[in-house]
């Protein structure tokens, strides 16, 4: 093929070919300076903060001036402007990479128009391109005594916008142009990718690359992007990837013997800590948070640029980790996009999960966009919520962060599916609407749920009274009621926040409120045992014992009965359905009686403890110790048969329909 190449092209373009690499490499260099430039003038406006020297940036580009180390700390603010010493030759360096990079574009732009000077009035070599090249070249003003402006800084950094040009803007346009030159040199496509000037050994790298990227590049559908050239610089396999469409969105890999080193810039600082989040499952380093620094730092700074290097162990994991790099790269795409799509129905933190959910899951989150992005959701929230959702509400905040989370989830994977199988957009549309309804009808499942949790806690602390009666009985000593009491106290504080959870839930969705009071009413037995745990205590500092403590015992142990029922009563509910199987409603029912019956008992069990107290106590204090316990374990069970009844209510009233 590269016989072919030169007997096609001539030797010239073996020329402009290396002239290309090194346009390539002053685009790298001159956006280090970019960034040595922004950050000195943010650490001259805020010296209190602290900064980086981007030594690792200097070496990844090859500039080999140390003193630049010291380029940003020593920035200082001055009254008028800055004083950065250096910057007259940070300046050169910036206007000789930008005639590097302009050189193999100034000939092409000149082997493609000879006859067209004197018909234009230009001089011979001219053209819009070197106008204006020289234009933004001549209005660099050189600093004197290491003095520069702020409109100087900007004029280099800022991106251009309507009529206003600047240094960085062009340095953009450049390096597209050079993209797209590159691509016409490459001598053959190898698996997509655009190379030339490789070895035989890049090859399995470049096809390791190719392959993630191939493999995942269908769920961009029908957006640009990802096109990928790769070439050899000396001793280095450079492999480029335009991601997207925008300019500042380019991702470089440089693969150097059995080293990985990534370049990334991106104009959204988070999207470039999910990139580095996607990345995670291998030991990459990355430079220390310099995304980050760079956002906040400078208001007008037009990318955020890291560099992060993976040393791999042996040529399989090398090729692994490309493979992986590449397959990664189409969920960056619109990226910052869904995210802002998402806004309505999920928390920050939320969205940033969902999203790499889809990646992980290689569903991708391209096929929302495609169908209309936050249009499908809105559109079924407003065929099927009723009165489920008010206007001003999330999504989150109706169904909960999981459950919402769960739903947008299915929206991804639908719109995806749907897209990849050619699926009408009403039968997605249709799809949707249908897994919403069934979320919101499963509100009072998640009730349900929560009862559950809240009678698991019940358990527990009817356990604990129990236990805690044998230890009084078998006469142990030692530090155990104190540590009695508090394990109580945290699981009747998590029964609380159950309930708060629970009375959320039914404030954006009354019709439900009738679970809620099972629960809320549930949680006076929680209230009751908790005292008893802590009257345990005091129980045993008073030596119980005989008829009376047997008597007590009798009830805790009724007590931990109940909280089983009442466990098992709602696990059958949860199952009780219109159409369900009658055994779900029969085991439900059958709970609940046994629940009314173990009241009864309680019932009986209070007042033979009330009677051998009266006997039997020690003295006035014990009698009421024995009294207040024996109350609170009858309270508790009149709570748990009265839940019990309340929840056999809203199943015949709302689910059995009688």
């Amino acid at each position: 093929m590269k016989a072919q190449i030169l007997a096609a092209i001539g030797e010239s373009e073996l020329r402009r070919a290396s002239q290309v690499n090194s346009a390539l490499a002053a685009n790298d260099r001159i956006k280090y300076y970019f960034s040595l430039l922004q950050m000195a003038m943010a650490r001259a406006d805020h010296p209190e903060q602290s900064s980086e020297n981007l030594r690792r940036e200097r070496l990844s580009c090859g500039v080999g001036e140390l003193t630049l180390d010291d380029f940003v700390n020593a920035a200082r603010r001055d009254e008028h402007g800055y004083k950065m010493p250096g910057c007259a030759k940070v300046l050169q360096s910036i206007t000789q990479d930008l005639r590097v990079m302009a050189t193999p574009l100034l000939e092409q732009d000149q082997a493609a128009e000879p006859d067209q000077s004197d018909k234009n009035g230009r001089l011979p070599g001219e053209s819009k391109l070197t106008n204006r090249l020289e234009m933004l070249i001549g209005n660099l003003s050189a600093p004197k005594d290491d003095l520069i402006e702020e409109p100087c800084v900007q004029a280099i950094v800022r991106a251009g916008g309507g009529q206003q040009d600047s240094v960085h803007q062009l340095v953009m346009d450049l390096h597209k142009r050079l993209n797209a030159l590159q691509a016409e040199l490459a001598e053959e496509r190898l698996d997509g990718a655009a190379v030339y000037g490789i070895e035989e050994g890049d090859r399995p790298l470049i096809s390791a690359f190719m392959a993630g990227l191939n493999r995942t590049a269908p769920l961009k559908f029908d957006h640009p992007g990802l096109g990928t050239t790769a070439t050899r610089a000396g001793d280095t396999l450079v492999i480029q990837n335009d991601i997207g469409t925008t300019d500042a969105h380019v991702i470089v890999i440089r693969v150097k013997s059995m080293t990985v080193q990534v370049t990334y810039t991106d104009v959204h600082a988070e999207r470039a800590e999910f990139f580095r989040d996607l990345l995670k499952r291998y030991r990459v380093s990355w430079n220390q948070d310099r995304a980050g620094h760079l956002a906040n730092a400078a208001e007008e700074a037009d990318f955020t640029m890291f560099v992060g290097s993976f040393d791999a162990t042996e040529h399989a994991q090398l090729e692994e980790y490309l493979s992986f790099l590449g397959s990664r790269l189409v969920f960056l795409i619109d990226w910052n996009r869904a995210r802002k799509q998402l806004r309505g129905f999920l928390s920050g933190a939320g969205r940033a999960k969902v999203l790499r959910w889809a990646a992980e899951a290689e569903i991708g989150h391209r096929g929302f966009l495609e169908l209309g992005g936050a249009r499908i959701i809105n559109d079924a929230i407003e065929k099927v919520s009723g009165s489920a959702v008010h206007f001003g509400d999330k999504l989150c905040d109706v169904l909960g962060e999981q459950a919402a989370a769960e739903f947008v989830e299915f929206v991804f994977r639908a719109t995806t599916e749907g897209l990849k199988e050619h699926k009408s957009a009403s039968l997605v549309h249709d799809r949707v609407c249908a897994e919403l309804q069934a979320h919101l009808s499963s509100e009072g499942q998640r009730l349900l749920q929560v009862a559950g949790e809240h009678a698991g806690l019940i358990f527990e602390l009817a356990a604990h009274v129990r236990d805690g009666l044998r230890a009084i009985a078998s006469d142990e000593d030692g530090p155990y009621y104190g540590q009695l009491a508090k394990r109580a106290r945290a699981f009747e504080h998590d029964a609380d926040q159950l309930v708060i959870a629970a009375r959320e839930a039914v404030r954006k969705r009354p019709e439900y409120a009738s679970l809620f009071n099972v629960t809320e009413r549930a949680d006076d037995a929680a209230d009751e045992l908790e005292e008893v745990a802590f009257l345990l205590g005091l129980l045993k500092a008073s030596k119980p014992s005989g008829e009376a403590l047997e008597a007590v015992g009798i009830l805790g142990s009724l007590l931990m009965e109940a909280a089983q029922e009442w466990i098992k009563a709602l696990g059958h509910a949860a199952h009780v359905k219109k159409a369900g199987r009658q055994e779900d409603a029969d085991d439900f029912l059958l709970a609940v009686d046994r629940l009314l019956a173990l009241e009864h008992q309680a019932d009986d069990a209070e007042r033979a403890l009330t009677h051998a107290a009266v006997q039997h106590a020690r003295n006035f204090r014990q009698l009421h110790l024995y009294s207040e316990i024996g109350g609170s374990l009858e309270a508790a069970a009149d709570s748990l048969k009265s839940a019990g009844l309340m929840a056999r209510d809203h199943l015949f009233a709302n689910v059995l329909g009688a």
